[in-house]
């Protein structure tokens, strides 16, 4: 089947998934925002239903760590945590002085659990299926572009921040996209390791949540992650020339 029609029923199924799973949340309450997010497990649901339907595809998920190496799972971790805590720095300096915001220590399991669910949820859908699929069928650029706004445009709880805080957003989704692609390469898209950087990615930004509703935090966010894929890019042709 043609790779667009694919990745648009993807998205269409995702976003519906999305407004169904947060109605149910918000009308039962029986498992609070505060804890786990639910429709961040939309995308992997539509991925599974994706895989069901469309079995002549042939499509596999990689969840395997054999294979990988201590050198992906170290540099999936510290990463983020660099990028993270320079983007800290950055609105600590130029937004408010800003305090690392941590969780009570009870709470802090439910709090770290939803994160790693939730991380997983997202990452099944959008690196481990629609990332992957593109890529494997056209240029890992085109998957990177492609894929990092459609999950950009997916947060649509920035919506409510202006359409200048969402189009800041778009660089961080096809940044921090990028910034993946080259961590797990030769992994295919591997979800476990998909779901670590995700989940340092929010624990992240879990200590500067106070500011995180600011366009000028948007804009850091978006430009050091635009950069951080840049420079990365820069130094694999660099390299690839020696």
């Amino acid at each position: 089947m043609n790779t667009w029609l694919l990745v648009g029923i993807y998205y269409v199924l995702t976003l519906f998934l999305t407004v169904l799973i947060a109605g149910m949340q918000q009308q039962t309450g029986l498992i609070t925002p505060e804890t786990l997010i639910l429709p961040q497990l939309a995308p992997g649901l539509a991925a599974i239903l994706m895989l069901l339907f469309f079995k002549k595809e042939r499509f596999s998920i990689s969840l395997s760590l054999q294979g990988i190496s201590l050198k992906n799972v170290a540099l999936v971790l510290l990463v983020p945590m660099s990028i993270t805590t320079l983007i800290f720095f950055l609105c600590r300096t130029f937004i408010s002085p800003i305090s690392p915001r941590t969780p009570e220590l009870s709470a802090l399991p439910l709090v770290l659990g939803g994160m790693l669910l939730g991380a997983f949820g997202e990452e099944l859908g959008w690196r481990a299926y629609a990332q992957r699929l593109v890529h494997d069928r056209k240029t890992s650029i085109l998957a990177v572009l492609t894929i990092g706004l459609l999950w950009g445009l997916w947060h649509i709880g920035n919506y409510q921040n202006g359409a200048l805080y969402v189009a800041y957003f778009l660089l961080f989704g096809v940044g921090a996209s990028g910034v993946m692609t080259h961590l797990l390469g030769g992994t295919r898209y591997n979800l476990v390791l998909a779901a670590l950087f995700h989940v340092v990615l929010n624990c992240g930004y879990y200590t500067m949540r106070e500011i995180l509703p600011d366009v000028r935090f948007s804009l850091i966010n978006g430009v050091v992650w635009i950069l951080a894929w840049g420079i990365i890019l820069l130094l694999e042709r660099r390299w690839k020339a020696l």
